[in-house]
């Protein structure tokens, strides 16, 4: 069983073709402010859907959210988490 670590990266230290795909608005009460997005580095990356369900378990235990989304990125396996600041919702539509 594969042990996985969750490292905060800053975004200013991501390329712009993985920032500027973002929250856009809650598809839960419609709220389209600003919705924080936190990026995380996951180590090992995920290679099967056993060790995704492993990373989701992780997240749900660290980090509180329920979903994420993997991002290809040069730094490897990469992550992203929001939620509705209105709602609590993490059904965020996200776009360019």
């Amino acid at each position: 069983m594969a042990k996985f670590s969750l490292t905060k990266v800053d975004p200013n230290k991501l390329s712009n073709e993985i920032t500027d795909f973002g929250p856009e608005a809650c598809m839960e009460c419609d709220f389209s402010g600003i919705i924080p997005i936190d990026y995380f580095q996951v180590k090992p990356e995920i290679n099967n859907e056993k060790e995704y369900n492993e990373v989701k378990a992780l997240v749900k235990e660290k980090l509180g959210f329920e979903t994420f989304s993997e991002i290809s990125s040069d730094l490897g396996g990469l992550i992203s988490v929001c939620k509705c600041p209105k709602c609590g919702s993490e059904e965020i539509f996200q776009d360019f």
